[in-house]
């Protein structure tokens, strides 16, 4: 599974991005700045975006992102198989939850089709 990390600051991005690779290290992590998160999604198509805005990826259709303002209120909405959420809080374990969740999701889709 992909992933890619474009969030501000930099210091959580870069800090969720070791995480999540400490954590997760089958997940392929890449870390992005901001401005290039759009050539990132077409250069990599991951299956999940953690972006300060994802709305930037609505043309290539994600069905799973995390829109992540830490200073904000909420500080995430959470857009994963067509549901969306928002969470007033975002710990660690949240986001590792997010990760895993979209790959059971990408496993259950990818064995729909094969069908």
């Amino acid at each position: 599974m992909q992933l890619i990390v474009a969030i501000e600051p930099r210091s959580y991005r870069e800090a969720i991005g070791q995480t999540v690779r400490a954590l997760r290290p089958h997940v392929e992590v890449a870390v992005l700045e901001p401005g290039t998160l759009r050539e990132g999604v077409r250069r990599l198509d991951p299956e999940l975006v953690f972006a300060c805005f994802p709305e930037t990826l609505v043309p290539e259709g994600r069905s799973a992102w995390v829109e992540f303002r830490p200073y904000e209120d909420p500080p995430a909405r959470v857009c994963l198989g067509g549901r969306r959420w928002e969470l007033e809080e975002v710990e660690l374990d949240d986001l590792l939850s997010l990760v895993d969740e979209t790959e059971e999701l990408s496993r259950t889709t990818r064995e729909l089709r094969r069908r």
